[in-house]
């Protein structure tokens, strides 16, 4: 009869840890779910704030070629450029040249 209750008390408390711990997995998973979500809106801010950088860089540094959309290389290609062959036209600042289109919140680049 003694071994019956351990057994039951036993089982009581792995009951009451497996509930703790399915609390914390869930806590967990609920807090990397979210992570990963701003992690997602950030990568999609930076991809439009490279697309609108190449296109002003595209406009302002290659101002024959503006029909030809910009591209990631044509930004890499700048930056393998020494600084002394760069052109050196004065650049605005880049809150007044890259407006956040649709962001309530500004953050700087």
């Amino acid at each position: 009869m003694a071994e019956v209750e351990d057994l039951k008390q036993e089982i009581k408390q792995l009951k009451y840890e497996n509930r703790s711990l399915h609390v914390l997995a869930n806590n967990y998973s609920t807090g990397m779910k979210r992570k990963l979500d701003e992690l997602q809106e950030s990568e999609g801010r930076i991809q439009s704030d490279r697309q609108r950088l190449a296109t002003y860089l595209q406009r302002h540094l290659f101002p024959g070629s503006s029909s030809v959309p910009p591209s990631i290389e044509a930004s890499n290609a700048l930056s393998s450029m020494p600084p002394a062959l760069m052109p050196s036209a004065p650049m605005p600042s880049a809150s007044r040249v890259l407006p956040r289109s649709g962001s309530s919140r500004e953050q700087p680049l």
